[in-house]
């Protein structure tokens, strides 16, 4: 049985000008304000990597994205091309305006397409916080 790492997960990481947390048993959130560089995009990349090999499970991620701002090319290149299955069971995406919701479904598609083996993880956008968590509270759908 794997023994999820309390110290690192009990942090607040601080990416750019985005910050995440961990909330037991199983959901990371992450509050993207601004835009997202490549810099940024493989530091939240490295972050998910990091917090799933010391979950040892899949797990929920829940990103509020109503203050994101420019999402550059580079960073969103960061997030399709994968060398490893990402360690998430679903993705809540909260608050995207028109164009970040694009993107973000255009990103997530061709990640998809070129690597699906590595993006087996279910995705919903919801308006606010609040409507994400009622939907990460349902239980998962089996595989």
């Amino acid at each position: 049985m794997h023994t999820p790492d309390v110290s690192f997960l009990s942090r607040t990481f601080r990416i750019g000008p985005h910050q995440a947390r961990f909330e037991p048993p199983a959901l990371l959130i992450i509050e993207v304000m601004g835009p997202v560089s490549k810099t940024d995009a493989s530091a939240i990349k490295d972050l998910l990597h990091q917090v799933g090999d010391r979950v040892g499970s899949p797990y929920d991620l829940l990103a509020e994205v109503s203050r994101m701002g420019s999402f550059e090319p580079h960073a969103r290149a960061v997030f399709r091309q994968v060398e490893r299955k990402y360690p998430l069971r679903r993705v809540a995406i909260a608050g995207p305006s028109f164009t970040t919701r694009a993107l973000l479904e255009m990103v997530e598609r061709a990640g998809r397409v070129l690597f699906s083996h590595f993006f087996e993880y279910t995705v919903g956008f919801f308006a606010n916080i609040e409507e994400a968590r009622r939907w990460l509270a349902e239980p998962p759908p089996r595989a």
